[in-house]
């Protein structure tokens, strides 16, 4: 036997091999981590959700964005209402330079989920990646006000720093400002009371 067989390889199950893997990951080894992923033997095991989830951790690590994309469009087959997928998907697109693509599987969850916050963010930053400025600004106007503004602040924190939507940030900025002022109005108000 040689000395990196391990006689385990065959008989820990893949739940095991998910762990190790992600282990791996932490180290950010990704090497490692797709060889314990390579060592699940069983089709059945490879086609579960957990085992894919963890290749796609190991590409997305690597770098390698074409395989990541590959993966989250076998996940959103398996569990097609799991937003996580959709977003980690957008992200892979757009770091592959597939703007359009981004924004077509955007508009494809949104059908589905038409209010979701994280959603929508993820469209107005893939319209900034298009270049579609006037069409970000308007999915984040929505953004913004969905249930009464409960989103506002976090999201557009987030569009502050987002490369694709620096070309709002002066219209960003104003509405910053506007929060930054009603916050201090509460305070005086709480304090006058």
């Amino acid at each position: 036997m040689n000395k990196d067989d391990d006689p385990r390889d065959d008989e820990w199950p893949f739940e095991r091999r998910v762990e190790a893997a992600d282990g791996w990951l932490t180290l950010r080894d990704w090497q490692q981590a797709r060889a314990e992923l390579d060592k699940i033997t069983s089709e059945k095991s490879r086609k579960r959700p957990e085992v894919l989830k963890a290749y796609a951790d190991v590409w997305e690590v690597s770098g390698n964005h074409e395989a990541m994309v590959r993966y989250m469009e076998v996940l959103i087959l398996y569990e097609p209402d799991e937003i996580g997928h959709w977003l980690r998907l957008n992200a892979a697109l757009l770091f592959s330079g597939r703007f359009t693509e981004a924004h077509e599987r955007m508009l494809e969850i949104l059908k589905v989920h038409p209010q979701h916050p994280a959603l929508l963010f993820k469209l107005a930053v893939t319209l900034g990646a298009l270049q579609k400025h006037e069409e970000a600004e308007w999915v984040l106007a929505e953004l913004f006000t969905l249930e009464n503004g409960k989103y506002e602040r976090t999201y557009l924190y987030m569009a502050l720093n987002w490369e694709e939507l620096a070309p709002l940030r002066e219209q960003l900025l104003i509405i910053q400002q506007k929060l930054e002022e009603h916050k201090d109005g509460d305070a005086d108000a709480e304090v006058s009371e």
